[in-house]
């Protein structure tokens, strides 16, 4: 079997939202035994053999008496490190749109006791959850789970990252840290322990996290932290509601006349291609509806179908009319980047880069361009199993795709251990924006370099357990 990284190990606990896809048995199909493996394993095999970015490449005599997330692992191409199947996609169905059995925070793994040991630091506490009643906030540390050590070693970790991972998805304590990190690494970290105890509970998680507008030397800067791409709790009754709250976000930065827009995407690992769109639509410059925010390729059977079925343009997806866009008045646009900075984030870039300047400040971006649509069978009680895969690949409208090394940022500021308040001048990415724009510091503050002369090594995120961590989901034709 391929050798999976840490975050589809941990994604195998969920699915994704999709539709019935079925096909008619061609004569030359392999001979499917009669088991509940081979039942699934067939219609495994149908779906990828048509749907599959990489289908040429799947082998014609599949082995049917294997289980199915090891037979459909089998028919991946070897380049191929997002796809993923799971036994029940109501799951993910949830998790895409933030819906989770969560604690709600956001945790960085690091490295500690001579690189042998799991700690954590605190990313970001998701509001009204458990985390946050118990009084968490960013940049507090831990260095045990229900008081106990996480080993960690280069032939395990893999499977040491998600032993952690799968302690925190239960209820459990944590001794929780402040610290300054003024001197060595972590020497100053034992300032200030509370004891946490955290109840995992049913948790939508909404992506606007949070938002500002700065008036300083009389510039407008407009500030917004936004987590995950997806337009709504995936509940009726709510439809759009967080794409609401992304344009509500853009309509107090045109009334506040917002000329300079930094955009923080360090944790947001992707999502769904629609509420790109519609974040895109709000930034652009000369937003026009006829304009192409990107173009998606797919394999040569379904580019044949859907170019029969819908025409050519199909494969486009245009800007929308966004009443509060306010790319006509911006003079600056920074994105606040990082290595879980992916996929739909990077879409972002990618097609806004066409029609206005894009500077990033940060962390090289992961570096997917492919999507993914979702597939399962309704009402089937001998198969519940959904797919993953990756059917398309993402262009800009310049017809540029090359970022699977992910994009450089163009000044590079690495997080340590010494994370700043969010919103605050002295955080230093936001800080190294403020620089940008303004020609000079707006507050003088330590690099973290210089705060500790000791860098940690970060080796995961919590985003892993995300259904939508490094993904672009992709609506269905029809949907």
């Amino acid at each position: 079997m391929k050798k999976r990284s840490a975050m589809f190990r941990c994604l195998l606990c969920f699915f994704a939202a999709g539709i019935l896809m079925t096909a008619c048995k061609k004569k030359d199909s392999p001979s499917v035994p009669n088991t509940d493996n081979g039942y699934v394993d067939d219609w495994i095999y149908k779906t990828m053999k048509q749907e599959y970015y990489w289908n040429t490449s799947i082998t014609g005599s599949p082995d049917y008496t294997k289980e199915p997330y090891g037979f459909f692992e089998s028919l991946l191409h070897a380049d191929d490190r997002y796809s993923w199947a799971v036994p029940n996609y109501k799951d993910l169905q949830n998790s895409l749109s933030g819906n989770t059995k969560e604690a709600g925070y956001s945790v960085g793994l690091f490295l500690h006791g001579n690189g042998t040991k799991l700690g954590g630091i605190i990313q970001y506490v998701k509001k009204n959850s458990p985390a946050s009643a118990a009084g968490m906030k960013r940049g507090q540390i831990f260095f045990q789970i229900n008081n106990t050590d996480f080993k960690y070693s280069s032939a395990t970790n893999n499977a040491d990252v998600n032993a952690f991972l799968d302690a925190m998805g239960k209820d459990h304590t944590l001794t929780v840290f402040d610290h300054t990190m003024t001197k060595d690494g972590l020497s100053d970290s034992t300032m200030n322990p509370s004891v946490k105890n955290l109840t995992v509970v049913e948790y939508s998680e909404n992506p606007v996290y949070m938002d500002s507008v700065y008036t300083i030397d009389g510039k407008k800067i407009g500030y917004f932290v936004y987590n995950f791409f997806a337009p709504d709790r995936g509940q009726a009754g709510y439809e759009n509601e967080y794409d609401n709250q992304v344009d509500a976000v853009f309509a107090k930065f045109k009334a506040a006349g917002v000329k300079h827009l930094i955009l923080d995407l360090r944790y947001n690992g992707g999502g769904d291609s629609r509420s790109t769109i519609n974040l895109g639509s709000n930034i652009v410059k000369g937003l026009s509806t006829t304009k192409v925010f990107f173009r998606r390729e797919y394999n040569t059977l379904n580019m044949k179908k859907y170019t029969d079925a819908y025409g050519v343009n199909f494969f486009n997806s245009y800007f929308t009319d966004e009443a509060n866009n306010i790319g006509a008045g911006l003079e600056s646009f920074i994105i606040l980047t990082s290595n879980n900075s992916a996929s739909a984030s990077e879409l972002i870039i990618n097609g806004l880069k066409p029609y206005m300047d894009v500077w990033l400040i940060g962390e090289r971006t992961y570096g997917k361009n492919v999507g993914s649509q979702t597939f399962y069978k309704i009402n089937d009680a001998k198969n519940t199993w959904g797919l993953q895969p990756i059917t398309s690949k993402a262009f800009n409208s310049a017809g540029t795709s090359d970022y699977t090394n992910g994009f450089a940022p163009n000044e590079e500021v690495l997080e340590s251990l010494a994370l700043g308040d969010w919103g605050s001048v002295k955080e230093p990415l936001l800080n190294k924006a403020m620089t940008k724009i303004l020609g000079h510091a707006p507050l003088r503050v330590a690099s973290p370099e210089s705060v500790s002369r000791t860098r940690v090594q970060y080796v995961g995120s919590s985003q892993m357990n995300k259904a939508y961590y490094h993904i672009l989901v992709e609506p269905r034709p029809g949907e």
